[in-house]
Parts: structure tokens; C-alpha cells; sequence
């Protein structure tokens, strides 16, 4: 038997009083033995208190205990540790001898019986007063008389203990004149007693003479895994005097056979009998022992009886018979439940059904929701009284379902109603609901982060927000504490995540693939959708219809698309109509076009699957004039208005007579909105206007990602080649980090002034939402940037060549290349020179105002050291190489 390591110990003593207290519950110590363990003196202690007739022992239940962390466990303890939290059958009234006592010392201080038997051995206490005072320790000698000064001896042993009182008291009245006497045990006798069988100490044992068979049990250890706790006999001159039954003891405090042992007793402890189990729905599941004539209903009351959630009708019985398990079914609700038992019987107690019976559910954006009593005739507004009273402010009146079961619950079918009609109790929408019925309601915002935007929420106080933040923090704080406390295992955290349900971005994805619909830009995160939204409470619904299907053999679930709020799958509700799966989408848009609708269509024509198409008029479907049946599958396609766009905005910067942010319509041009901008002012640089435009900086970031992808290819295989300039893995990191991270900038080179100026139509620019045009002041310098002594600008003369620039930046420095030398014009055109005009006084390529001059540096630049030394070793290989041919 092993006790708490050091390391189990410190972790102990870092932990609050109450936890510690209940580890000592479970290693069933007192806290005090913990205690003491904690200050490392318990051993020491032990040791010194413990007589030669002693021993110390520590609780059982630390052999088994294993301190290790989950991902150190093989699969079978791991299944052995999480399964310690299910309630495993154990055998019944064991616990009791969870702990040994602290030592076995005989009981001294314990009252004594009026009937107790004096023996040789005992000590009474006699104190004597009247004319004088004083007290006499008699202990009874071998012949089993006390002697008593002035008296003499006085024959006890064999006498009741008050009896024996009652002696003492007469003879000293009447022998010692004026002297009366009280009378007390003393010193109890010692006693040696043998405990055998499926004790878990067997053996001789020295005890008090007041113990009695359940001491004696203590005395020695408690019981094995396999004694009998039914049948624990005193045996007492080679017979059987009583025998003990611990169960009467632990469920009915009956303690009548728990008699004294007298010297040379013999506590026999046998195996156990017939074991049976009961689990499930008892007060006490466990494993119990039974004797030869109990039956399922003693049995049941060992178990401490039925809770109220047991089915009485049917307990199965397992039971081994001629080698094969069979199952008895037995009706508790019999006036006299009789049934045998036998060894290896399994009872099992079942749990009525959870689902309620005449009952209805109201699940979503409710006040009040749960499950509510059904009655004959009950309705919606039954349920829900008042919009104000019964229902969240963010429900949405226009839309709600109830959701019924068939009998047989195999399949469900899905009513829609008008939550506010239903209040109101129109007959139409204020429907008779049926047992098992779940009324859903929707909340009106799809969007979580719309939901919390709602005007009441400001009048949340201070406080009120602080307990708001408080409970998100803690909430994020105990899903990352739990994750780590189960591991930090990534394969671990993977194997959970595949244990794990159905997802419902996994049943988006499925159901989307029944329309043909293109995910897109629909991928949203689990946290965007508001609690209510229909997104939510709708997946569990179509993840049932999804594997049902009509008569017609088509699913019943139609998809509305277009211009509706909320474009999605829906339920195909009884009576299903265009207009009701629009006003489940939401409604429509402003954007949507009233004249025309489709509805796609498949049907079956000679075994082939073909796509109909059926044309509509929306307007004449929403105003009641027309009415369109829908069927599973369908596809409801709301169309936009012709020509129908969004906002489209752009904006003008800088030397703009009136700069802002300007609406315009689709096709309008650049010189259109100068126009109507006034212009550009007198102080206008025409030739160093900057256009951007959103979809050119999109694909100029998707360039820069991919040039990053290409440049780490390039090096991943120059690194396995072994070829080309070794780069270290951090720097080669730090390179297409530094890559990625630059600014798209999307500019688009004009000419402005052809634009504007000369008014062509080719150089009009047909403009975009999110174009904007930044025309800067004028500007009169040239700069230069590069390989030159000094990168700086300077003030721009006419006629001065690129070469003077260059001269008045110093010159260009060694590393510089010479022959790529290009110019940025204002306008953001590059220009590359021609070598034969660099130094000519030719206009081609004339420095102009607001030119940028870039000397680039040379990347095959070699010192003049490094030269030299390559040159040598060629002349000396060439030299080598020569002699070798003369000596042929």
C-alpha cells in the first residue's frame, strides 16, 4: 500500500480548505490525517504512538489513484479515468471500510454497559466517603475477588456490572459504619479475539472487552473485495452463536446481532453470496449481495426504491440461463412483486421518456420559452397573449412555423403563419395546434452584431454592460481552460474535433449542393448569426427534412434567391406559395422586380430529370391576384430591376474646384464628373494627377501573393538543387513577409490632360465605384534617388540634361548601374533612356517637372579585390591546364 507521493502532497497544500477537504473525502481521511501528511510528520507520529500490539495503515483507495495527465494515458486508462465521472456499479456498503483507523488501540473511554460481565482482569474504581474519604483502584485477581482495606476480599467476577455495584455499596454500609461508596469501572480487561476469513488483515487481535463484531471488523482492516457483508458469523467454542447481517445495519440502522465478544472469540468473515446489479433509475445503483430467499423487491429496497423518473412497467431482468443470457420483463406496478433472483442477475431500471406527452413547445425568440400544456382546441395566441408581453423585441411578426411530427415521429411536416396576424387571431394565421407541436419563432436580424445595435440597448446602465463583458470574458476564459485541461495535444484536439456532430457550416455546405449554389461570399462565421437568426433554428429542421421525402420523391425544401433579405434554403411548409417562401426569406428588397419572377423546376419526363422554367408576376403574387403552388426543389429566382445599382461613388481630391465625394450613375466618364466638379483650379499639376481604382489594387495584391508563392518555390528549390545564393530560412521569411506586407496601390496611368484638354474619347475613362482622383499643386523640381552620392531633389531648369542632374547629386556611386538608368515620369510612366541620348540636347526624353531620376545599383558588382582575385585563379587553372598538354 502506497501513500501520497511529495509531488501529490505540494499540490494538495496550494489548494483551498473546502477542495481539500473533499481529496480527503475521497481518499477517505480525515482532513487532520491530511493535514498531517502535509506537515511530513504523520509517519513520525504514527511511529511514536503506536504500541508493539499497533499498526498503521493508510487508506485503500490510494493504490489505485493515478495523478498522470490525460495525454499520458493509453487508450484504455483514458477510457478507465473519464468513465470514474459515469457512476460505474460498485459493490454496495464496501465504502465502509475505505480507511483503516489510525491505530488499534483497546477502547478505555468508552461507557459501560449496565449488564456488562466483570472478569479477571477489570478494575473498578471504588471511592469511599463520609467520616473519611478515599479512593481504591480493586482490580479483580485470578480468583476473581477485589480486595477492599478494612473489608477484605469481595467476590465479583461473574457479576452483572450492577450488580456488582450494588454489592459494594451494601457491604460497605453495613461493615463500615458512617462510610457509604460510588462505585465506577475502571481500567476495561484486554482480550484476545482471532478475526479470519476474507478479512483484510486476518488474524489475532488484542481488544478492549467491550468490543463488538462490527469493531472487530474495523480492528482488522474492514473486509476483502470478495467477503460476504450478509453472513459474518461469531463463532464461540467451534459453534456459530449469532450470525451479522451489515446490510440491516447500513439501511435500516438495525445493529441488535452486533454483539460483544468475549475471549477467544472467532470472527468468521465468508465469501460472498449471489451478487445482483441494479442501475438505472434507483436511489442507489450498485452491486448487491442477496441471500437465498430475497427477492427483486428486496433487492429494490436495498437500492433505496425507485426515483420518480422509473418506468414501473417494464424492469428488464438479465439473467445467465443453460449458457445463454436471456431478459425478463417484470410490471413493478403489480400489487406483490415476487420474482426470484439468482447470482449474476443485471437489473435495469428504465427512465420514462424524456419527451413529454400532450405537451407543446415554444422554441426561439420568446419570453418565455418551453414546453407549455396541451389542451383540446389550444391556438397560437393561447400561447403567445401579446407582442409586448409574450414575444422578444427582435421577433419578427411576419414569420414563424410550427413544426409537427407524424405519430410514429419518423418524419415531420411544417406549418407558416404571421406571428402578428396570429395574436391578433386571424383565423387564417392563428392556428389549432396538436400534441408534440414546436412553435418557432425568428428573430428579424440575421446578424448578431445588427441584433446588439438595437436603440434599447443604450439604456442598459454602466453597470449592466460591465457584467455583459464580464460573463463573455469568463465565458472564452472556461473554454480555454477546459481545452487545456483536457490537453495540449494538437492530434488530441484533432480526434475531438472529429468526434464531434455535424456542423452546421458542414450542412450548408451540403444542403447548397443540392440547389447548385456557389458558397462564395455566403461562408460566414458560426459567431456572425444573431441567436434567433434563421440561419440557426432552421438547421436542426432542414437537417430532418433532408433525409425525408415527399410522396413525389422530391425534398421538401425550396431555395429563394435574389433580391430577398435573406436568400437561403428553407422548409417547404403545407400550402406552400411563392409569396409564403418570400416573406420566410425576409421580403423582398427594394431592389427587386415587381413585373417578372422564375421558378426553376425539375421534373421527371420518360425517366430523365429536365428543368422547367415558370415565369411569374411578382406584383400581381404579393397583392393576392395570383397564387403559385411550390414544390420540393423548387428554386425562386427574384430578379433586379433592370439597370439597378447601388450607390456608386467617387472621389476627387486635391486641386479640384470643388473636391468631395461624388454620386454618380453607371457609364459616367471622367470628364463628366470634372465637369460637374467646376473643373481644376489655376494651381493644378495636370501631368502629376494620381488614379486609383479598387479592382486594380485587388489584383495588384493578388500579384504580390502570388510573386511571394513564386519566389518561395524558386527558393525552396534552389535550396534542394543546392543551387544558386544560400539564404538562410529566417531571412528568406523575412523577405516574402516584407513582400507581402506592401501596400497595393491600384493606380492607373492617364493622361490627364488628353482627358480633359483635348477631349478625346478614347482617353475618357469610364468610371467606378471607388475611383478617385487626387490632382496635386503644382510642382517645379526633379528628383533623384539611387545609386548617386546624394539622393535629393532640385529645383528644375529647363534644358538641363539627365546627365547634369546626375552630376549635381554627386555622381553615381561604384555600384551603380550605368545602363539602367530610367525616369519616372510625374504621371507615373517609366521611361528608359537610350544610351545615345543620354548626353544629347535632344527633347525625347527631356527631364520635365516632377520627374523622378532612379539610378538602380548593379547586382553583378564586383570589387576591384574580388576581380583580381577571380582573374588569378582563371590565369593559374589556364597555366595548369597548359603545362599538362606540353607534357603529353
Amino acid at each position: 500500500m502506497s501513500a501520497l507521493t511529495p509531488q501529490q502532497i505540494q499540490q494538495i497544500q496550494k489548494l483551498p480548505r473546502a477542495q481539500q477537504e473533499a481529496i480527503a473525502r475521497q481518499f477517505g481521511i480525515n482532513l487532520s490525517d491530511l493535514e498531517s501528511l502535509m506537515q511530513g510528520t504523520a509517519s513520525k507520529g504514527s511511529s511514536q504512538a503506536a504500541t508493539p500490539g499497533e499498526r498503521t495503515a493508510t487508506p485503500k483507495d490510494l493504490e489505485s489513484t493515478d495523478q498522470r495527465p490525460l495525454n499520458e494515458l493509453s487508450p484504455g486508462e483514458l477510457a478507465d479515468r473519464l468513465a470514474e465521472s459515469d457512476n460505474e456499479l460498485k459493490p454496495f456498503g464496501y465504502n465502509l471500510f475505505q480507511g483503516e483507523p489510525s491505530t488499534f488501540a483497546p477502547m478505555t473511554n468508552a461507557p459501560v454497559p449496565a449488564n456488562y460481565v466483570l472478569g479477571i482482569g477489570d478494575t473498578l474504581r471504588i471511592q469511599l466517603y463520609g467520616k473519611e474519604t478515599r479512593t481504591i483502584d480493586a482490580a479483580i485477581d485470578n480468583e476473581g475477588k477485589i480486595v477492599i482495606e478494612n473489608l477484605g476480599p469481595i467476590s465479583v467476577a461473574g457479576l452483572r456490572y450492577d450488580e456488582a455495584k450494588a454489592l459494594i455499596k451494601s457491604t460497605v454500609r453495613d461493615r463500615m459504619i458512617g462510610m457509604d461508596a460510588a462505585v465506577s469501572m475502571g481500567e476495561l480487561r484486554s482480550m484476545q479475539i482471532f478475526v479470519v476469513g476474507e478479512a483484510y488483515k486476518p488474524g489475532a487481535y488484542t481488544v478492549s472487552s467491550l468490543t463488538t463484531m462490527s469493531q472487530a471488523l474495523f480492528v482488522s482492516g474492514g473486509v476483502s473485495d470478495i467477503a460476504s457483508l450478509r453472513n459474518v458469523q461469531l463463532k464461540r467454542g467451534g459453534e456459530t452463536v449469532v450470525t451479522f447481517d451489515l446490510y440491516k445495519l447500513l439501511t435500516e440502522g438495525d445493529a441488535s446481532n452486533d454483539v460483544r465478544l468475549q475471549a477467544g472469540d472467532v470472527v468468521f468473515i465468508p465469501t460472498r453470496g449471489a451478487m445482483v446489479s441494479i442501475c438505472g433509475e434507483v436511489l442507489r445503483p450498485a452491486i448487491y449481495e442477496l441471500l437465498f430467499d430475497e427477492t427483486l423487491a428486496d433487492a429494490l429496497n436495498y437500492a433505496g426504491g425507485l426515483l420518480p423518473t422509473a418506468y414501473r412497467k417494464s424492469v428488464q431482468l438479465q439473467r445467465i440461463s443453460d449458457g445463454s443470457r436471456r431478459v425478463q420483463t417484470v410490471d413493478l406496478t403489480a400489487k406483490k412483486v415476487t420474482t426470484p433472483l439468482q447470482g449474476g442477475d443485471e437489473i435495469t431500471v428504465l427512465p420514462v421518456a424524456r419527451d413529454t406527452v400532450d405537451s407543446v413547445m415554444v422554441v426561439g425568440a420568446a419570453v418565455r420559452p418551453g414546453v407549455y400544456e396541451w389542451r383540446e382546441e389550444l391556438r397560437i395566441n393561447d400561447l403567445l397573449s401579446s407582442v409586448e408581453g409574450a414575444l422578444l423585441p427582435i421577433t419578427d411578426l411576419t414569420y414563424g412555423i410550427v413544426v409537427r411530427s407524424s405519430d410514429d415521429r419518423r418524419t415531420i411536416k411544417v406549418l407558416q403563419f404571421d406571428v402578428a396576424r396570429a395574436i391578433q387571431g386571424s383565423e387564417a394565421a392563428n392556428l389549432k395546434l396538436q400534441p408534440r407541436d414546436q412553435l418557432v419563432l425568428f428573430s428579424r436580424y440575421e446578424s448578431a452584431k445588427a441584433e446588439e445595435n438595437q436603440l434599447s440597448a443604450w439604456l442598459k446602465s454602466e453597470g449592466d454592460r460591465q457584467r455583459e463583458e464580464r460573463e463573455r470574458v469568463l465565458e472564452v476564459y472556461r473554454k480555454q481552460y477546459l481545452q487545456k485541461l483536457i490537453t495540449d495535444d494538437s492530434e488530441f484536439s484533432q480526434l475531438l474535433e472529429q468526434a464531434t456532430p455535424v456542423r452546421s457550416e458542414e450542412l450548408d455546405s451540403q444542403l447548397s449542393s443540392l440547389f447548385a449554389v456557389e458558397d462564395g461570399d455566403q461562408q460566414r462565421p458560426a459567431d456572425y448569426y444573431a441567436k434567433f437568426s434563421r440561419h440557426n433554428l432552421l438547421q436542426p429542421i432542414l437537417y430532418q427534412l433532408r433525409n425525408q421525402y415527399s410522396a413525389t420523391g422530391t425534398l421538401p425544401l425550396v431555395f429563394v434567391d435574389g433580391e430577398v433579405r435573406y436568400p437561403g434554403i428553407y422548409p417547404l411548409v403545407e400550402n406552400a406559395t411563392a409569396q409564403r417562401a418570400i416573406v420566410a426569406a425576409g421580403g423582398l428588397k427594394e431592389s427587386a422586380y415587381l413585373a417578372r419572377a422564375e421558378i426553376t423546376r425539375t421534373q421527371l419526363r420518360s425517366g430523365e430529370a429536365e428543368a422547367v422554367y415558370l415565369p411569374f408576376s411578382l406584383a400581381e403574387v404579393l397583392q393576392g391576384e395570383e397564387t403559385v403552388a411550390l414544390q420540393g426543389r423548387d428554386r425562386i429566382q427574384i430578379l433586379s430591376i433592370p439597370q439597378w445599382q447601388n450607390t456608386l461613388q467617387v472621389r476627387l481630391e486635391g486641386e479640384v474646384r470643388f473636391p468631395g465625394t461624388y454620386t454618380i450613375r453607371r457609364g459616367e466618364t471622367l470628364q463628366g464628373l470634372l465637369d460637374r466638379a467646376g473643373g481644376l483650379t489655376e494651381y493644378a499639376f495636370i501631368g502629376g494627377s494620381i488614379f486609383t481604382r479598387v479592382d486594380l489594387r485587388d489584383a495588384e495584391r493578388r500579384r504580390l501573393d502570388e510573386l511571394a508563392q513564386q519566389l518561395r518555390r524558386e527558393i525552396a528549390s534552389n535550396v534542394i538543387t543546392d543551387s544558386g545564393t544560400q539564404i538562410a530560412y529566417g531571412e528568406m521569411n523575412q523577405l516574402l513577409s516584407d513582400l507581402t506586407n506592401v501596400d497595393a496601390v491600384g493606380r492607373l496611368i492617364i493622361d490627364l490632360e488628353d482627358v480633359i484638354g483635348k477631349g478625346k474619347r478614347t482617353a475618357d475613362i469610364q468610371l467606378k465605384d471607388g475611383d478617385r482622383l487626387f490632382v496635386p499643386t503644382v510642382q517645379n523640381t526633379v528628383s533623384i534617388i539611387g545609386e548617386v552620392q546624394l539622393a535629393s531633389s532640385y529645383q528644375y531648369e529647363s534644358g538641363v540634361s539627365l546627365e547634369q542632374y546626375i552630376e549635381r547629386a554627386g555622381g553615381m556611386r561604384q555600384k551603380a548601374d550605368d545602363e539602367r538608368i530610367y525616369i519616372v515620369k510625374a504621371n507615373g510612366r517609366v521611361v528608359v533612356p537610350e544610351r545615345r541620348s543620354w548626353f544629347s540636347s535632344g527633347t525625347t526624353n527631356e527631364v520635365e517637372p516632377g520627374d523622378t531620376i532612379v539610378v538602380p545599383m548593379d547586382t553583378q558588382y564586383m570589387n576591384n579585390i574580388e576581380l583580381w582575385t577571380t582573374a588569378t585563379q582563371i590565369m593559374y587553372q589556364v597555366g595548369v591546364a597548359l603545362a599538362a598538354l606540353s607534357g603529353l
